[in-house]
C-alpha cells in the first residue's frame, strides 16, 4: 500500500506490492530523461530498466518509430559479506522507499540480512537533475550494524538494455523484445566510465559519462558485454558507513561537471522550489492524504515539461513508459497544455510551437489521405507524421487536428501572447482546409456531414456527424475566418460559414439534448451489471461487440461543455450530464477527471468529488490495473488539475480580462491556494470560509 504524507510518497516491503506499480510510480524525470524506478540489483531484466529521453524516437519498421530505451544509467549491483542483497540466500528486514515531492529525491532505506545474520543497512538514493538537464546522481552508503566485513559495488553504464515495444491494441500483450542500441564504444578508468551508443537509424546519439567516488578502498575494471563498469571494494566496520557515488552526463560535453551528490542535489532541488512556487496547491481538508496526492500528481506534470525544447512535446505517459511507442496524442493539447498556460507559460509555448513547427507534417498527412489542407496526426513522435496505421483509429478520430487548433487559440488566450499569432494564422487556415475537403455535402437535404469519424468516445465505433467533431471542427473554421489574412478567396471563405451553418449535428428539441453521433440512438442498451469493478470492460469483451452497445468509454459531450460552454445553455448541459454520466463507464484515464470538473461546474457536489478523488489516485492506487505496465496516465493528472482549479475554484481568466473566481469547494475543504499566469501577469488565489480573492504579484512577472 503506498502512503501519502506531507511531501512524500512511500511503500514498505520488498516485493510486498507490484514491482512494476512501483516502478511506476518512484520515476524521475526533468522532461529532458526519464528513468523508471527499476533496478538490476533487484533481478529487473533489460527491457524493465528504462530511460527514455524527450524525442528520442527511432524506426522499429517502415514509417513507425518507438522511442528508444538508453543505456541504464542508475546500473548497480552489490556484495556485502559475501551475499547479494536481494538475490541470494537471506531476506530484507527493512525495506522503505520514498519519493520526496519537494526535490524529487528517490530514497530506498533497506537492512538485509544475509544467511549467517549478518546485518547490513543499505540506503540508495538517486534524483534526476531539474537545474541541468544533462545530469543524474546515485549514491549508496552501506552501514554494518552488527559485523566486519567486505562490500562489492559494481557501478557502470549498461547498454545492453532493450526495447519492448506494446501493441496499439490495449488487449494484446508483446513479449518479444527489440535491441534499438549500437554499441560504438566505452571506457573505464580509474574514477570514470563512459559510453557513446547510436540508435538503429542514428537519429538518437547518446553520449553517456559518469564519475565514480567511494570510501577508502579499491577499485578495477569491471566491463561486461556494451558495459563499462568500475567494481569497488570498500571495507565494512561495524556500525562505521561508506559510501559510493555516481555522478552521470547524458550528451554534455565533458562530462560530468565537479561537485558531488549533495551540492549537485541542492542545486536540484532550488531549480525545484521555483516550479512548485508557481504550481502548488495548498488545499486545507479532511482529508490527510489528499494533499499529499494532489502535490504528486502536480510533481508529475512538472517532471513531463519538456526541458525547454519546442521540437518535442509529451506523450500519453510521459517518460515513465514506453506506452504507445512514446507517442504524442490530443491529451497534450487539450489535458496538459492549460496546466502548462497557467503555472509555466514559456513550456505552453514550446507545446504550441511543436504544433506549428509539424504543420508541414501535417500537410502531407492529409495529402496522403486525398484531402486539403492540413490534418494533425492521431499519434505523433519524430515530427508530425502520423504514426497510427489502424483505419478506426489513426484514419478515423479526426478530432485531433481541432484540439490542436483550439489548444493553440487557448494558449494566445490565457497568456496574452501574440507572438505567435501570424504562425497561427496560418495553422488555422491549413486546418480549416483539412475540414472543407472532409466534410460531405448531401444536395438533397442540404446539409454538410462528417461522415466515418470517431469521436473521443471510442466505444461508439466508426459512425458519421459526431457531435464533439463537428462543433469542434465549426470552431476551427471560425477561428481561420477570424485569422485569415491573404490567401484566402472569398468563395473560399464563404463555404467555410456555409459549413459552419450547415454541418449537422443530432439534436432532440423536446429533451434539448445533443446526440453524440447518428448511430447512437440505434444501438443496444449495455447491461451495467456485466462490468467488473474499475476494470476497463474491453479486457473481456471485443470493440466489435462494444460499439453495438448504447455505453461510452470516456467523456465525449460532456467534455465539449467544458470547451465551449458558451455553445450550450445551462438546461443543454444538464441534459447532456443527465443523459450521457449513467452510460460512462470511464474505462479510460481521460474520463474522470473531465467528470470530476463537469459535475464540479454543474453543481453537483457529490458526483464532482467521486470522480476527483479517482482521477486524482488513478496512479497512485492503480485504480485500472495498468499503471506498472503503462507508466503514468498523464491525460489524468491535467484532468485533476483542471478540476482543482476550473471546477472547484471556478478561475476564469478572459482574454485581455481580469481573472476571476467562483468557487464551488467540496465539502470537507476548508481553504485553497495557489498561484497562477494570466495575461502576462502573476496573481495569488485564496478560498476561505471568509471569502475569495485573486491578487496580482507584481514583483513576479511570466
Amino acid at each position: 500500500m503506498v502512503k501519502y504524507g506531507g511531501w512524500s510518497i512511500s511503500a514498505s516491503g520488498y516485493r510486498a506490492h507490484a514491482p512494476q506499480h512501483l516502478e511506476s510510480l518512484f520515476c524521475q524525470s526533468n522532461g529532458y530523461i526519464g528513468s523508471r524506478a527499476a533496478f538490476l540489483q533487484d533481478g529487473a531484466p533489460p527491457y524493465e530498466r528504462c530511460t527514455f529521453m524527450a524525442g528520442g524516437f527511432d524506426y522499429i519498421s517502415p514509417g513507425i518509430t518507438d522511442i528508444v530505451n538508453l543505456p541504464d544509467p542508475f546500473h548497480l549491483t552489490l556484495t556485502v559479506a559475501g551475499s547479494m542483497p536481494g538475490r541470494s540466500g537471506g531476506s530484507y528486514t527493512r525495506f522503505d522507499q520514498r519519493l520526496d515531492l519537494k526535490n524529487g529525491l528517490y530514497t530506498r532505506d533497506a537492512v538485509w540480512t544475509d544467511e549467517r545474520g549478518c546485518e547490513t543497512a543499505i540506503k540508495i538514493s538517486r534524483f534526476i537533475s531539474m537545474a541541468n538537464k544533462h545530469l543524474a546522481a546515485l549514491r549508496v552508503e552501506l552501514t554494518a550494524l552488527n559485523h566486519d566485513g567486505e562490500a562489492a559495488l559494481l557501478m557502470g553504464l549498461d547498454a545492453g538494455v532493450l526495447n519492448l515495444p506494446v501493441h496499439d491494441d490495449q488487449t494484446l500483450v508483446n513479449d518479444q523484445t527489440v535491441k534499438m542500441l549500437n554499441y560504438a564504444g566505452g571506457t573505464s578508468e580509474r574514477g570514470s566510465c563512459g559510453l557513446t551508443v547510436r540508435s538503429r537509424t542514428g537519429r538518437v546519439k547518446i553520449d553517456m559519462r559518469c564519475r565514480i567516488t567511494h570510501s577508502d578502498g579499491e577499485q578495477e575494471d569491471g566491463s561486461g558485454a556494451d558495459c563499462p563498469a568500475r567494481r569497488l571494494t570498500v571495507k565494512l566496520k561495524r556500525n562505521q558507513t561508506v559510501y559510493a557515488e555516481k555522478i552521470i552526463s547524458v550528451n554534455l560535453p565533458g562530462g560530468p561537471p565537479p561537485g558531488g551528490f549533495a551540492p549537485l542535489l541542492e542545486e536540484s532541488g532550488s531549480a525545484w522550489a521555483l516550479r512548485w512556487k508557481n504550481a502548488d496547491i495548498e488545499v486545507e481538508s479532511d482529508d490527510p492524504g489528499l494533499q499529499t496526492a494532489l502535490r504528486y500528481n502536480l510533481f508529475q506534470l512538472m517532471q513531463s515539461r519538456p526541458f525547454g525544447d519546442p521540437d518535442v512535446s509529451i506523450g500519453a505517459r510521459g517518460l515513465t513508459h514506453a506506452r504507445y511507442k512514446g507517442c504524442y496524442f490530443w491529451d497534450t493539447d487539450i489535458f496538459l497544455q492549460p496546466f502548462f498556460a497557467y503555472t509555466d507559460p514559456a513550456a505552453a509555448r514550446d507545446l504550441v510551437r511543436f504544433r506549428l513547427s509539424t504543420l508541414p507534417d501535417a500537410r502531407e498527412n492529409a495529402k496522403a489521405l486525398n484531402l486539403d489542407g492540413a490534418r494533425y496526426a492521431w499519434m505523433c513522435a519524430a515530427g508530425g507524421r502520423e504514426q497510427c496505421h489502424t483505419w478506426d483509429i489513426g484514419r478515423s478520430e479526426v478530432h485531433i487536428t481541432a484540439d490542436v487548433a483550439y489548444a493553440a487559440d487557448e494558449y494566445a488566450r490565457v497568456t496574452g501572447d501574440e507572438s505567435l499569432r501570424g504562425e497561427m494564422s496560418r495553422l488555422f487556415v491549413e486546418t480549416a482546409r483539412y475540414w472543407a475537403s472532409r466534410f460531405s455535402y448531401d444536395k438533397s437535404k442540404d446539409v454538410y456531414n462528417l461522415l466515418f469519424v470517431k469521436g473521443p468516445d471510442e466505444y461508439c465505433g466508426v459512425s458519421s456527424n459526431n457531435a464533439y467533431t463537428v462543433m469542434l471542427a465549426r470552431h476551427n473554421l471560425k477561428l481561420a475566418l477570424g485569422a485569415a489574412e491573404g490567401g484566402v478567396s472569398p468563395d473560399e471563405a464563404a463555404k467555410w460559414r456555409e459549413i459552419i451553418e450547415k454541418s449537422h449535428v443530432g439534436y432532440d428539441a423536446e429533451r434539448e439534448l445533443y446526440i453524440q453521433d447518428d448511430d447512437f440512438p440505434r444501438l443496444e442498451p449495455f447491461d451495467f451489471m456485466s462490468k467488473d469493478g474499475d476494470a476497463p470492460i474491453y479486457r473481456k469483451m471485443d470493440y466489435d461487440r462494444l460499439q453495438r452497445y448504447r455505453v461510452l468509454k470516456q467523456a465525449d459531450l460532456v467534455l465539449l461543455i467544458l470547451l465551449l460552454p458558451d455553445t450550450f445553455t445551462e438546461s443543454q448541459k444538464h441534459a447532456i450530464w443527465d443523459y450521457y454520466e449513467p452510460i460512462t463507464l470511464h474505462d479510460s484515464s481521460l474520463s474522470h477527471g473531465i467528470h470530476a470538473w463537469a459535475a464540479a461546474v454543474l453543481g453537483k457536489r457529490d458526483k464532482a468529488y467521486y470522480y476527483f478523488k479517482k482521477s486524482l489516485l488513478l496512479d497512485l492506487e492503480n485504480i485500472m490495473g495498468n499503471t506498472g505496465t503503462e507508466g503514468i496516465n498523464m491525460a489524468a493528472l491535467g484532468a485533476s488539475w483542471q478540476t482543482a482549479v476550473f471546477g472547484f475554484a471556478g478561475l476564469s481568466a478572459g482574454s485581455g480580462g481580469e481573472p476571476s473566481l467562483s468557487p464551488r469547494l467540496p465539502d470537507g475543504w476548508r481553504s485553497m491556494r495557489f498561484a497562477f499566469y494570466a495575461n502576462g501577469k502573476r496573481y495569488r488565489a485564496e478560498i476561505t470560509p471568509e471569502g475569495c480573492s485573486v491578487k496580482e504579484n507584481r514583483e513576479e512577472k511570466s
